[in-house]
């Protein structure tokens, strides 16, 4: 790691700016639930913020210590089991409550659960 990189990850980190880019991040991630959009993608919600991709990732890690996309499809797969166990939901088809989850299809949230089945942190 060079030292400009270090250093501008330390301002990045402990910078004003950054508390600001996290309170943003944190309000429209998970008060607005952004992860439920199924166009979401760390492009869309970079160019959102106003911050570039890298950023978005930066926060990611050093806040919920795992990239932007792994943080996405965690809540989207923590919503979706909180939606399974609701009785409101009880007549409503799988592949209703896997859209209404954020995922495109139901092929889109197989490969989620098929990569956590794979992961050695399950």
């Amino acid at each position: 790691m060079t030292l400009i990189h270090f250093l501008k990850s330390f301002f990045f980190k402990f910078g004003q700016n950054d508390s600001t880019s996290k309170k943003v991040f944190d309000h429209y991630f998970f008060d607005s639930k952004y992860y439920l959009h199924p166009t979401a993608s760390i492009e869309d919600f970079s160019s959102l913020l106003n911050i570039s991709p890298d950023e978005l990732d930066h926060i990611s890690k050093v806040f919920y210590n795992c990239l932007f996309k792994t943080l996405l499809n965690e809540y989207r797969y923590t919503y979706f089991l909180n939606e399974l166990k609701n009785p409101i939901n009880s007549n409503l088809p799988m592949d209703s409550i896997i859209k209404l989850s954020g995922y495109d299809d139901k092929n889109n949230f197989l490969e989620v659960v098929k990569n956590k089945s794979n992961s050695p942190n399950i």
